[in-house]
C-alpha cells in the first residue's frame, strides 16, 4: 500500500501512526478548508492564536479527533492561527468502500466570513434593542429576530445557521436553532424536524458537528433540549402534506417555547431549511407564517431574492419583513449520495451507542405487538394509489352530525399515516420507530401526529411466531406504554 502522511510503512501495519505532524499557518481572515474521509481520523489542535470551525472556537493545545468531515478553520484575529495535525486509520471505518484514503486540504483567502459577521452584528444589535425594551416593559415583551435561511442545493445554509448560532451563543444568547431538513439529524436522527435552544458550544467531534441528545440518557449530559417532531422520511417531497403539517406543529411549539424563557425570547430563532425554490413557495409561506419570521436571508441567488420580494411585498410593507442576500461561500462542496448516507448511518449509530468520548450502553429488549398500537408514515404516491379503489363518494352524503364531523376530521390524517393491522405484510425489521408522548389509551390521530417525540428505537428483528419485536433503546428502563410511529428510515447494525 502507498504510504500516507503520518503512517509508518512496514511490518507494524497501517494501524500504527508515527505521529508525523503537519503544521498550518493561517493569516487573519484566511480559511483552511479540509475534507477527511471516514477511513481516516485527523488529530487536530490549535497551537497558537484563535481558530474557529463554523463559529465554534477551537480549544488551544487540546486535540480534536475528526473523521468523515468537510470542515474549514477560520482565523478571525490579527495574530492569525497556527494549527497542527496528524492522521491515523479509523479502525471502525477502515473497510468503508467507495471512498478515498487521502485528505483534501487547502488555504483560501477568498471567503464570506466578513459578510456573515456583519449579518451577525446586525442581528445582535436587534437582539440588544429588544432586550432593552423587554427589560423596561415586562408586561408587553417583544421577541428577538426570527431568521429564515433559504438557498439552493449546496449553498451553505447549514454552515451559515451554525455560524449565526455559535456567534449568538458567544454573546450570551440562546437562539432556537430550527432544522427543517429531514435529511440531517440535528440533535436527533434523520427523518425528524427539530427546534433546539443553543445553550452550549457545538460538539465538533460528533457526527454532523452538533452534539448528543437528551434522549441518549443521563450518562450523556446535554443542556440543549430539542423539541422533536417525527416526519419519517429523509426527502421533504415524499409527503408534502405531512411535511407542512409538521412545520406548523413545530412552529407552534417553538413560538410557545420562546414565550416561556426571556433569554431565548430575546435571542429569537434561526431556521435552517432544505433546498427550496419558488416552486416550493407554499412551504416558504408556511414557515414564515408559523414561525413568525421577520428576516429572510437568501444565499447567493439574485433571482430567488427578487421573486421573494415581489411575492412577499405585502408582508414587507405591513409587517416590516426584511429580505436580504448574502454571498454563497466558495468553500461549499457538493455531497455525494454515498457520503450523505454514511453520515446518516453514523448519526443513528451515535444516537444509540454514543461516540468515542461519550460511549453509551444501549438496551435490548422485546415488545409484544398486541400490547402496542403502531402507525406507519405513508408516501403521497401510496396514498393516492389507494384512492383509485375508493368509492366516488358522491352517491351518498350522511346527515351532518357531531360524530360524522369528528370522523371526517380524523380521516384527514389518513394521508399522513395509518395504523398497521397486519405486521406480517409490513416489514419493520431494521427500521427506526418513534415513541410519542400520547398514551395507548389516547386513540386520537390528531394527538398522536402532533405529539413531540420522546425518543426513537431500532427494530432488529420481527418474530412472527411470537408476534414480538426485538428492539434497541438508547437507555435502559421500562418501555413506555405509548403509541408508536414507524418511520421510513432504515439502519442495519
Amino acid at each position: 500500500m502507498d504510504a500516507l502522511p503520518g503512517f509508518r510503512s512496514g511490518a507494524e501495519g497501517p494501524d500504527e501512526s508515527n505521529n508525523i505532524k503537519v503544521s498550518i499557518e493561517l493569516k487573519e481572515g484566511n480559511e483552511w478548508r479540509f475534507e477527511v474521509p471516514f477511513k481516516l481520523t485527523m488529530i487536530l489542535k490549535v497551537t497558537q492564536g484563535i481558530g474557529e470551525i463554523f463559529g465554534t472556537e477551537l480549544p488551544t493545545n487540546s486535540e480534536l479527533e475528526l473523521s468523515g468531515v468537510k470542515y474549514s478553520v477560520y482565523a478571525p484575529l490579527p495574530e492569525g492561527c497556527t494549527l497542527e495535525y496528524y492522521l491515523k486509520l479509523s479502525k471502525e471505518n477502515s473497510n468503508t468502500s467507495n471512498e478515498g484514503s487521502e485528505i483534501s486540504e487547502y488555504i483560501s483567502e477568498d471567503n464570506c466570513m466578513a459578510q456573515y459577521m456583519n449579518l451577525h452584528f446586525a442581528l445582535e444589535s436587534k437582539r440588544q434593542e429588544i432586550s432593552d425594551f423587554n427589560y423596561l416593559n415586562p408586561n408587553e415583551t417583544k421577541t428577538g429576530p426570527k431568521i429564515l435561511i433559504i438557498g439552493g442545493k449546496y449553498s451553505g445554509k447549514t454552515t451559515l445557521s451554525k455560524i449565526l448560532s455559535s456567534y449568538a451563543f458567544k454573546m450570551d444568547r440562546q437562539p432556537m436553532l430550527v432544522n427543517l431538513n429531514p435529511r440531517d439529524g440535528v440533535f436527533s436522527i434523520p427523518g425528524s424536524l427539530t427546534s433546539t435552544p443553543i445553550s452550549d458550544n457545538f460538539d465538533l467531534e460528533s457526527i454532523g458537528g452538533y452534539g448528543g441528545t437528551v434522549t441518549s440518557g443521563t450518562t450523556y449530559h446535554n443542556p440543549k433540549q430539542p423539541i422533536v417532531k417525527n416526519y419519517g422520511f429523509e426527502d421533504f417531497n415524499t409527503n408534502m402534506d405531512l411535511y407542512k403539517h409538521q412545520i406548523e406543529s413545530l412552529g407552534a411549539v417553538t413560538i410557545e417555547r420562546l414565550k416561556k424563557d426571556i433569554t431565548i425570547k430575546n435571542s429569537g430563532c434561526i431556521i435552517d431549511t432544505p433546498p427550496l425554490t419558488m416552486k416550493n413557495y407554499d412551504i416558504i409561506e408556511t414557515i414564515i407564517s408559523e414561525f413568525q419570521v421577520d428576516y429572510i436571508v437568501v444565499l447567493g441567488n439574485e433571482k430567488l431574492l427578487a421573486d421573494l420580494k415581489r411575492k412577499l411585498n405585502h408582508k414587507i410593507v405591513s409587517q416590516q419583513l426584511l429580505i436580504i442576500k448574502v454571498p454563497k461561500s466558495e468553500g461549499v462542496v457538493e455531497l455525494e449520495d454515498t457520503y450523505i448516507r454514511k453520515c446518516q448511518e453514523e448519526s443513528i449509530k451515535e444516537y444509540f451507542n454514543g461516540n468515542f468520548r461519550n460511549p453509551l450502553s444501549p438496551f435490548k429488549t422485546e415488545i409484544t405487538l398486541d400490547d402496542f398500537t403502531i402507525f406507519k408514515v405513508i408516501e403521497t404516491s401510496e396514498f393516492n394509489s389507494s384512492l383509485m379503489f375508493a368509492p366516488a363518494g358522491d352517491s351518498f352524503e350522511p346527515d351532518a352530525t357531531d360524530e360524522n364531523d369528528e370522523k371526517k376530521k380524523e380521516e384527514e390524517y389518513d394521508k399522513y399515516f395509518k395504523k398497521i393491522e397486519d405486521f406480517s405484510t409490513n416489514n419493520l425489521e431494521n427500521l427506526i420507530i418513534a415513541i410519542t408522548h400520547t398514551p395507548l389509551s389516547n386513540k386520537s390521530l390528531k394527538d398522536i401526529l402532533n405529539s413531540d417525540v420522546q425518543g426513537y428505537i431500532h427494530v432488529s428483528k420481527f418474530e412472527e411466531s411470537k408476534n414480538k419485536l426485538k428492539v434497541l433503546l438508547p437507555v435502559p428502563g421500562a418501555f413506555p406504554k405509548c403509541n408508536l410511529i414507524s418511520t421510513n428510515i432504515g439502519y442495519t447494525e
